[in-house]
């Protein structure tokens, strides 16, 4: 063995003649250690070491042991030897045996000087040594002490005392009790370097050593140049770092870093007082704050009060106090009981370190000893002065007379100078500072707005993520403003900084000046706190032209927020009505002016006949995306124009609700109206600048009993006065310039965009909508009427596919001219439509009857079967069916591609057929058929039947055939009779004789003789000419004639256009046919009409003009011996299809 001085220590070699051979540590263990030591006469093994504390001879050759001495025959570890073994040894055995005798010095100026004692292995204890047996130099250079050692004997009850060549001693922290270990070496500093092994060891024998408690962690430090320890391998109970084993060579390494129990401390930061606020804790000279996920609630709450010396923890749980910017990441506070110590709780934290976190909450405690300080009473800052801990204790009478006025003023925020005098119930103070605490925002209200603290002179707002409904209940209640209601959003009212991070008031504080207020030091907080109190809530409802009507809006926080309508109950309705004095609602409909489709509010419940909003129940108060409402009351009232068909100059008159669902109109008088006056109402009117205006004297009691007076005013309605009688009896006739308050130009032309239907339009923009009060009927009446095109009979909106900007129309429903209705611009994707009077056509699939169709939106429709006789004959007189174009199959397609949506019902008195087109109001699971109606004079499209046709004209044939041979047969038995009996038999020659002889006689016979079937192609010549007759004969005219000639010359009966009118959609002819075959059937005549008129004559004679000549008629022969009418008649035969063949118009 081959130890520095002993040879009982050391690297365990082989002296061999080829060299010195090493022994490598694989395997090494303390059997083979005893052996070793057993071997060398140094008793048993000791200590292994676990690193290379020692330094042995370099070895040749290196090799195992495989044995154990003792074993297999073998007495020596060299004979345990496996050979060969080539690898070379990563680490080579070492070990200490019982009889290395070890030194140390004691109570000396350093290290290396001192009493010298010798550790006794069989006590495992330290001994001094009152004299030695070895030299002073030998035991120097065990201990790395130098070369040279000097023995004194001044210590003589200590033994002997030894200086050795070295001054050493291990240098204290530069921070207090943690940091790099440092050794000085005769004044020059070298470093310890760091090793996982024993590493914990270590610092509890450097933490001992420099008096700084319990080592809390060992870890690498930073790089050094000049390390001096390294492999220290101490066991915790030496007295100096110096005394491990390790192995002292100059070397570069990272150091070794101690951290002790003595550096960590904890602290409450930014609260009350000491023994409250946020925890932090000081690691390695740092302040950090903790993560309230990293803390370990009751018992590491406990540790920190009573580390503090402030009791337990309190049960306070409120977010009081300000997040820490530093916190701690590697560490968590989990005490295992209540008086554990700090370093004992630090665990370190094994969560994921994510930079994307959100910020953490960090622990905050507040202790049973913290104090309370505020005085009795509404009035801060004066008065009799009381004192409350939270663990609900009061300071005693005597204990408050000790307090000084000044510290008593500070703690309350108060300043810092006061006046006390002290009573038998505790001192009366007055501090020289005040606290105020008021809502505020820029309309100088006191019930809503930003909360506002004023102390030392210094205004600030409050955090908003600390703010309690606590604390909004108590100031609503100190302003005498009711109760709070939810705050659904921030209100930014003003640029003040956030001075209060937040408020606590306890108990038995009622006024919310003297509750405590945290500083926002050092905060990141810069939201203000705002609270809304119910006596702030006011409703208004917003209309342009209307008082007593409009979107119904909350005056909310600051803002006019919409009100959606599904929140409109009858109970908010009425709450509405009464607190505006606009007495009893009315009705309710989708909010105007842009406003429909927006977020409102909702959750509004007046369920005790409240009479204004603010009374009704706020808890359930929110905003959503909605339909916002719009409300009128009975007190409705309005001032409009009434001029044909003027925008902007007429006479004003003053429209109100009568409360039975109807409108009274009353005249305006001229009382009092300057320009002034007249500018408002212009501007009200949208119809730009005032110009002059008129009186109109009238005599009627039917006056608007208000005045006006615009001085210093913009809206007319705040002009209103009413403690003036009406004396001048003239009504007020103004005129503006008509400038369009959108476009800056004249109110243009409303048009649709299909003459007499369509699309709304105003210079080719669309009108969204046209909401109206009352008879909504008669602005679309105005409108058509204006156009030429009669009255409305229908008015609808549809969607559009993209979204566009138009006009908005808001309308009363007695305006004369659309102009006169209040207008806006927005967007819209659905569009408004209208169809006149002149836009209604019908039609039918046949001649005079068939499936009704109605042509009034532009689009052809089929109609509900349920008409009734009355309406039946009302439809077929304005058809005109003998000139009118039926339905094609592509018209009548399209309308049984469509629901039945039209129903045609007459109202008792109505003058043109297009007032009977209503449309149909289904009822759930009701089913409408289509109406088929037949009409005097229909002709069915006969369908063409193949097989009868080919029989017909076999038929004919067959009999054209016979007759034929009938003749030739007759002549030749007329000749027969003539000739000689025995001359019985004809040849060809006389045949053709025969035929010659047959017509010959043909010539002599009487019209009716002979047959008449040449006759068939001069009936068929004369069909052209009968039809252009047909056609010429005109249809019966209808009682609405006279009402449809009015305005353009256009006919709503007639369903063909000004261009030639399609042919009508007749069967496919069947190929290889002849087109048709006409023949004449005589037909007896019924009945003899010498009273009838041709059609055409009475159609003018209802039209008031002279009957022209009758038509041509059918051919008519007269039967000498009846004396009956014999007509001739054409006949279309057509072949008829089989059953189901699709024909394109149905039977």
């Amino acid at each position: 063995m081959n130890g520095q001085t002993d040879k009982c220590a050391g690297v365990v070699q082989f002296s061999t003649q080829i060299g010195v051979v090493g022994i490598c540590n694989s395997g090494w263990d303390e059997e083979k250690a005893n052996s070793a030591c057993k071997e060398l006469g140094c008793g048993e093994s000791h200590y292994i070491s676990k690193s290379d504390i020692f330094q042995g001879q370099p070895s040749n050759r290196s090799g195992l042991l495989q044995c154990v001495r003792g074993k297999n025959n073998r007495e020596l570890l060299w004979q345990c030897m496996k050979w060969p073994y080539n690898d070379t040894c990563s680490e080579y055995t070492s070990v200490i045996c019982t009889k290395h005798r070890r030194f140390r010095l004691q109570n000396g100026s350093n290290l290396c000087s001192g009493s010298l004692q010798e550790y006794n292995v069989a006590t495992r204890s330290w001994v001094s040594l009152q004299q030695i047996d070895v030299a002073p130099e030998t035991i120097c250079a065990q201990m790395n002490c130098g070369a040279n050692g000097n023995i004194t004997n001044e210590y003589t009850n200590a033994g002997v005392h030894l200086t050795c060549q070295d001054d050493v001693k291990l240098r204290n922290f530069t921070s207090a009790c943690f940091g790099p270990v440092v050794v000085v070496v005769n004044g020059s500093d070298l470093g310890v370097c760091y090793s996982d092994t024993l590493s914990h060891n270590l610092g509890k024998v450097v933490c001992r050593e420099l008096k700084c408690g319990e080592v809390f962690g060992v870890k690498q430090g930073r790089l050094i140049e000049r390390g001096w320890l390294s492999n220290v391998e101490c066991k915790g109970d030496e007295e100096s770092l110096f005394h491990c084993p390790a192995k002292h060579q100059i070397t570069k390494c990272q150091s070794a870093t101690v951290i002790c129990s003595d550096s960590l401390d904890v602290r409450l930061r930014d609260g009350f007082g000491r023994c409250s606020g946020r925890v932090e804790v000081k690691l390695e000279g740092s302040w950090k704050s903790f993560s309230s996920n990293d803390w370990s609630k009751k018992n590491s709450d406990d540790m920190v009060c009573k580390h503090l010396d402030c009791g337990e923890v309190s049960n306070v749980t409120q977010k009081l106090f300000i997040d820490g910017k530093q916190v701690e990441k590697d560490w968590m506070v989990q005490c295992k009981s209540s008086s554990a110590k700090l370093h004992e709780c630090l665990q370190k934290s094994n969560k994921n370190q994510n930079i994307f976190a959100t910020k953490e909450i960090t622990k905050e405690i507040i202790c049973q000893k913290e104090e309370l300080v505020f005085t009795e009473g509404d009035q801060p800052c004066q008065g009799r002065v009381r004192i409350l801990s939270f663990d609900k204790t009061k300071i005693s009478q005597a204990e408050l007379n000790n307090k000084t006025a000044p510290g008593l003023c500070e703690k309350m925020g108060c300043g810092s100078e006061g006046f006390s005098e002290n009573t038998t119930n505790g001192p009366i103070v007055k501090c020289a500072g005040s606290v105020t605490v008021k809502l505020s925002n820029p309309d100088e209200e006191k019930c809503w707005g930003t909360v506002k603290v004023c102390r030392d002179n210094s205004c600030g707002g409050v955090c908003r993520n600390t703010w309690r409904s606590t604390e909004s209940e108590k100031i609503c209640g100190n302003l005498g403003c009711g109760d709070p209601v939810k705050t659904l959003f921030p209100i930014e009212t003003n640029s003040s900084p956030v001075r209060v991070h937040s408020v606590y008031c306890s108990g038995e504080v009622k006024n919310l000046t003297m509750c405590k207020f945290v500083p926002n030091k050092d905060s990141s907080c810069t939201d203000h706190a705002s609270v809304i109190c119910k006596d702030s809530i006011k409703v208004k409802l917003v209309d342009p032209r209307d008082k007593c009507a409009g979107n119904v809006t909350l005056f909310y926080g600051g803002i006019m927020m919409p009100v959606c309508k599904d929140s409109l109950d009858k109970g908010l309705q009425k709450a509405i009505c009464r607190e505006l004095n606009c007495g009893k609602a009315e009705s309710i409909d989708v909010a105007r002016y842009g406003l429909s489709q927006t977020g409102g509010l909702s959750g509004i419940k007046c369920e005790s006949d409240p009479d204004s909003v603010a009374k009704c129940n706020l808890n359930d108060l929110a905003k959503k995306d909605c339909v916002a409402g719009y409300l009128k009351c009975s007190g409705w009232t309005r001032l409009f124009l009434y001029q044909k068909p003027e925008a902007c100059s007429g006479l004003v008159n003053a429209l109100s609700s009568t409360g039975e669902a109807t409108i009274d109109v009353k005249l305006v008088s001229s009382q009092g109206w300057t320009r002034k006056e007249g500018q408002v109402l212009c501007e009200y009117l949208q119809c730009g600048n005032y110009e002059t205006h008129s009186e109109d004297p009238k005599e009627t009691t039917e006056w608007w009993n208000k005045t006006y007076n615009c001085s210093g005013k913009t809206n007319i309605r705040d002009c209103e006065r009413d403690d003036q009688k009406i004396i001048e009896q003239k009504q007020l006739n103004i005129k503006c310039d008509d400038k369009n308050y959108m476009d800056k130009g004249k109110h243009s032309d409303v048009t649709l965009s299909d003459s007499s239907t369509g699309d709304m339009l105003i210079n080719k923009e669309h009108v969204c909508a046209v909401y109206v009060s009352k008879d909504k009927e008669l602005i679309f009446n105005q409108l058509c009427n204006n156009l030429g095109f009669g009255n409305a009979i229908h008015d609808w909106t549809r969607s559009i596919a993209y979204k566009t900007k138009g006009w908005y129309f808001s309308c009363f429903g007695h305006e004369t001219f659309l102009w006169q209705c209040y207008s806006w611009k927005g967007t819209c994707d659905r569009i408004t439509s209208v169809a006149c009077q002149k836009s209604v056509r019908f039609s039918t699939t046949e001649k005079c009857g068939g499936f009704l169709g109605v042509k009034f939106r532009n689009q052809w429709e089929s109609v509900c079967a349920d008409i009734s006789d009355f309406d039946r004959d009302k439809v077929c007189k304005s058809l005109d069916c003998k000139n009118a174009q039926t339905l094609n199959e592509k018209q009548f397609n399209e309308m049984r591609a469509k629901d039945i949506q039209v129903r045609v019902t007459c109202p008792e008195k109505h003058q043109n057929i297009s007032q009977c087109v209503r449309l149909l109001h289904k009822e759930k699971n009701q089913i409408c058929q289509r109406a088929e109606i037949t009409c005097e004079g229909q002709v069915e499209k006969t369908q063409v039947n193949v097989g009868l046709i080919l029989g017909v004209l076999l038929g004919i044939l067959g009999l054209l055939g016979l007759i034929s041979q009938r003749n030739r047969l007759l002549s030749a038995l007329r000749r027969y009779r003539k000739k000689d009996a025995k001359d019985k038999n004809l040849n060809a020659n006389e045949m053709n004789d025969v035929e010659t002889e047959d017509r010959d006689s043909e010539e002599n016979m009487s019209l009716f003789e002979k047959d008449d079937y040449e006759e068939v192609d001069a009936i068929t010549n004369r069909k052209g000419e009968d039809n252009a007759d047909d056609k010429s004969a005109g249809s019966a005219g209808t009682e609405y004639d006279d009402i449809e000639e009015q305005g353009h010359d256009f006919s709503h009966s007639q369903t063909h256009d000004e261009e030639e009118p399609d042919p009508p959609l007749l069967p496919k002819r069947p190929e290889a046919l002849l087109d048709e075959v006409t023949y004449e059937v005589e037909i007896e005549g019924e009945q003899d009409y010498d009273d009838a008129m041709p059609i055409e004559a009475l159609a003018n004679e209802n039209a008031g003009t002279p009957t022209a000549d009758p038509p041509a008629q059918a051919d008519v022969f007269m039967d000498a011996e009846t004396n009956a009418n014999i007509e001739v008649v054409e006949v279309d035969v057509h072949a008829q299809p089989e059953r189901g063949e699709t024909m394109g118009l149905p039977h």
